[in-house]
């Protein structure tokens, strides 16, 4: 009897294994199923995030030369500005007249008009900007160069309407 109860116990153990094993091998099948999407999954994110790379230096490409193209665009009209208030300080020399001959000419009368007409212009100029209250010299003060400020969002409509 003995050997018949040894032969069960062997026999219990042995089927304990075999359910121990087919568990053990079900749990390291799911086990790889559940890498395998965690792969997939990283696989995924890996390549998600090298497009969104590439688009964040595209966009920083992009900006660098949009900053660039204002930054020369604004340049420009600085020196647009600078070279009109420039002409605009210049103001008329008089030539000292020496009479060469006594008869003058058309060319001379006209240019002599010219000048007779800028100079009365500059005199008004500064007479109008002599009459101004001291109030509005206070708020042109306050308002330092509106019309030789740069309206950035405009410059970029229309840079913007440029790209178009």
């Amino acid at each position: 009897m003995q050997d018949n109860n040894t032969v069960q116990q062997l026999s219990d153990a042995l089927n304990e294994l075999l359910n121990a094993y087919d568990k053990l091998k079900n749990e390291n099948t799911n086990l790889q199923e559940e890498n395998t999407n965690k792969d997939t999954k990283i696989s995924e994110l890996e390549s998600r995030n090298r497009d969104l790379e590439d688009q964040i230096e595209q966009l920083t490409d992009t900006t660098e030369q949009h900053t660039s193209e204002i930054d020369t665009m604004l340049g420009r009209i600085k020196t647009i500005l600078d070279d009109t208030n420039k002409q605009e300080d210049v103001v008329p020399e008089e030539s000292p007249s020496i009479e060469q001959n006594s008869f003058p000419s058309a060319e001379d009368e006209e240019l002599s008009d010219i000048i007779s007409i800028t100079e009365e212009e500059f005199t008004l100029q500064e007479q109008t900007t002599m009459d101004i209250e001291p109030e509005q010299q206070e708020e042109e003060k306050a308002k330092p160069n509106s019309d030789k400020e740069i309206d950035l969002g405009r410059m970029q409509s229309l840079l913007n309407g440029f790209n178009n």
